[in-house]
């Protein structure tokens, strides 16, 4: 639940965001883009910390 939350959560930001501030879907899909990094950076950190 945690990493689906990750690349959810900042891209649902960025949308808000770009309803607020006009833009199309710049913020929205950097939202997503950096969602999805750090979803990564922590699926591969939870891998790594189950196998020793």
């Amino acid at each position: 639940m945690t990493i689906s939350f990750e690349m959810v959560v900042p891209g649902l930001v960025g949308y808000w965001i770009d309803t607020h501030l006009g833009t199309k879907f710049v913020v929205m899909l950097a939202g997503f883009a950096c969602g999805f990094f750090v979803a990564m950076k922590h699926l591969l950190h939870l891998t790594r910390s189950a196998n020793p």
